[in-house]
């Protein structure tokens, strides 16, 4: 239970952490929401609206006609009931398609050019029903395939130019121009033309595979419901009138293809069935006068009751098998031969041939003459049966073929949606809104991941050394930080004269900033306070204060200057500084000097406080070197920079005895401001 709790309390600590960061970061946070909304808003007003129109056909499947006219021998001739998948492929077919495309030109294109135009909705349209480009092999090869321009001259008339900006041709819409061009010839007919004079249009004529997978990309083809028949053919285009007459178009080439189709297989099975017929007939004639010349020959007209009641019995159970067999086809299209329903026709066949064969053995008992007139009869009859179900099946695919059935029919005609279906704009909105949430949080949760230390008693139990002051952001706002660091450091017990070494964990982290300030915190106690810039590299102390000197500490060691010209006094009572002199690219032997040891011995008579700016400890050794001859060394961290690890081992380059005193303060924080 106590697990449990700790890490249901590490969850509402996560939460709670991400939460404080996402309102510490709102500013980044409502940027990104308001960036992302801009950009959906753009996003909705370029696409263009598109509409839709729909049609429903009832397509009569074989099942549901010709079965239902054939009966069973439906099964026997192999027509079986053509589903609603099978119509809803040939609608995508690129049988019916092309057709389409090519009758409404659909692999023509010209596309408005122009941003603002296309931003505001207002290019305009031009459709072109047939267009006849010169042979490519007329063209030089760098021309082949280029896009040509037409211009809007005015409501009525058209420019047609070539890819160099030569004009072609100039006609009017609805009418099918034509010039010669290069040894070949330039055909077009614009059918719409809606456009303000001037506009232009880039055309291109795309290959036939690519116009169609544009209009089945943009074509949807269902069945309503389950099994009955009803599909819904539904067409998207930019243009409504386009849409209704694309799927006007569509649904009167399958009405005519299908027909076709549907009319060439019943003339197929007719001619198989007329062809049957005369053998049929000349069968039944053969057995018949066969039966006839057997019963004059053997002066009897007709077969006793019980060669009769054997006679049907065996035609019955003849019906039944083949009734079985042609079942078990159907069957064996779904299932195998192990499947329970097929096992169990297996069944009932082999118990009727075994009935059949029990009635021929039965038929063997009976005399010779009435077992031949008995077969001879059950011959006939069947051929008979046969050549009158041949007759009928006839004159049925006869009434097929000459149109009394048809494969569909139209059950609601093309219509078009008012509102567009696409872009749905609040979606696309609500859509950019999360987005750009979900990009702010992001990037909030990746800066929490990679943000360094921002507790100080962190950073105090992992190094054991102690955190002094948190400073806050802006010289204001560092004011309370800055009087507590001062307070703590004043807190400490040192002789006469105190040497206090600062240093940052990297650079740029304030440390000249905090050095100057706890130096002029200290001058109002009316101690005497040296700063000496010991940045030999980039010191600036001198820019700080306002000083205006060519020398420093560098001229004080080697000797060109006495201690005093090189010490500056500022405008700060009992505040004097040190500059650093001249710029050294290497400064680390500088203070490993005795020169430098016996400097500070001497200036430590003079002052009271003795504050050391040094370089960082990610940048030089100075500091490491200058702290071995310090009272106490403060080292200055970047809150939310520097990651534990790196403060422990920049930690390990200060000498770990007893003195200097070492010391951390946090710069840069952000403190909450304390409510009332």
């Amino acid at each position: 239970m106590p697990a449990e709790k700790n890490s249901a309390q590490k969850q509402v600590n996560l939460w709670e952490d991400f939460l404080t960061n996402v309102w510490k970061s709102k500013l980044l946070l409502f940027t990104s929401i308001a960036l992302s909304t801009l950009i959906g808003l753009f996003v909705v007003q370029w696409v263009r609206p598109v509409y839709e129109a729909d049609a429903r056909i009832q397509v009569k499947t074989k099942s549901s006609t010709l079965s239902a006219v054939l009966g069973d021998v439906g099964s026997f001739l192999g027509i079986g009931g053509s589903s609603a998948e099978t119509e809803i492929q040939l609608l995508q077919s690129r049988r019916i398609i092309s057709e389409v495309v090519d009758s409404l030109g659909l692999q023509n294109r010209a596309e408005p050019i122009g941003f603002i135009d296309r931003f505001l909705h207002r290019e305009g349209r031009v459709d072109i029903r047939y267009l006849y480009f010169p042979d490519t092999s007329v063209m030089p090869v760098e021309r082949r395939y280029q896009p040509w321009t037409l211009v809007a001259d005015d409501s009525v008339h058209f420019s047609l130019y070539d890819d160099l900006d030569s004009l072609v041709l100039s006609c009017t819409p609805g009418t099918l121009c034509a010039v010669p061009y290069q040894g070949d010839s330039v055909k077009i007919k614009v059918s719409i033309m809606k456009a303000r004079a001037g506009k232009k249009f880039k055309v291109t004529q795309s290959l036939m595979v690519y116009a169609i997978r544009s209009v089945i990309g943009n074509l949807s083809v269902s069945e309503e419901g389950k099994k009955t028949g009803i599909l819904k053919v539904a067409y998207q285009d930019y243009f409504t009138d386009r849409a209704e007459l694309v799927v006007d178009s569509l649904i009167s080439v399958y009405l005519r293809v299908n027909g076709e189709f549907s009319s060439s297989d019943m003339k197929n099975s007719l001619e198989t069935l007329e062809a049957q017929l005369p053998a049929a007939k000349e069968t039944l004639d053969s057995l018949t006068n066969a039966l006839n010349e057997y019963r004059e020959s053997q002066g009897s007209a007709d077969i006793v009751t019980e060669t009769k009641i054997m006679l049907e019995s065996r035609l019955r159970l003849q019906q039944k098998v083949i009734e079985l067999q042609q079942f078990r086809e159907d069957r064996a299209r779904l299932f195998d031969a192990s499947h329970p329903s097929i096992v169990t026709i297996d069944k009932q066949i082999a118990a009727l041939k075994k009935e059949i064969a029990s009635g021929d053995y039965q038929a063997k008992k009976l005399p010779k003459e009435q077992q031949k007139t008995l077969t001879m009869t059950a011959e006939v009859q069947f051929a008979q049966t046969i050549y009158l179900e041949l007759l009928k099946r006839i004159e049925q695919m006869r009434l097929l073929v000459s149109g009394t059935t048809e494969p569909a029919q139209i059950i609601d005609v093309s219509e078009v949606t008012p509102r567009p279906v696409k872009p749905r704009k609040k979606l696309i909105l609500l859509a950019f809104v999360f987005f750009g949430f979900c990009g702010a949080s992001s990037l909030i949760l990746l800066r929490q991941k990679i943000k360094g230390v921002v507790e100080p008693i962190e950073v105090s139990k992992a190094c054991g050394c102690p955190v002094y002051s948190c400073i806050a952001k802006g010289e204001k706002a560092a004011q309370e930080g800055l009087e507590a660091l001062h307070i703590s450091l004043g807190l400490e017990t040192f002789g006469s004269s105190r040497m206090i070494c600062f240093s940052g964990l990297s650079p740029k982290v304030g440390c000249t900033f905090v050095a100057s300030r706890l130096a002029r915190l200290f001058a109002k106690e009316n101690k005497k306070v040296l700063l000496i810039d010991a940045d030999l590299q980039q010191g600036n102390l001198a820019k700080e204060f306002h000083v205006n000197s060519k020398v420093g500490l560098i001229d004080v060691l080697v000797g060109a200057v006495s201690i005093s010209e090189a010490v500056c006094e500022t405008e700060e009572p009992n505040l004097s500084v040190l500059p650093s002199g001249y710029h050294l690219m290497c400064s680390e032997g500088v203070f490993n000097a005795e020169k430098f040891k016996n400097f500070i011995r001497l200036i430590r008579d003079y002052y009271d406080i003795i504050i050391c700016d040094t370089p960082s400890l990610q940048v030089s050794m100075d500091a490491s070197i200058i702290s071995k001859i310090s009272d106490e060394v403060v080292l200055i961290l970047e809150s939310g920079r520097h990651k534990l690890d790196s403060i422990q081992s920049n930690l390990d380059l200060l000498p770990k005895a007893k003195y200097p005193v070492v010391v951390m303060a946090f710069n840069k924080c952000e403190i909450q401001s304390k409510k009332a």
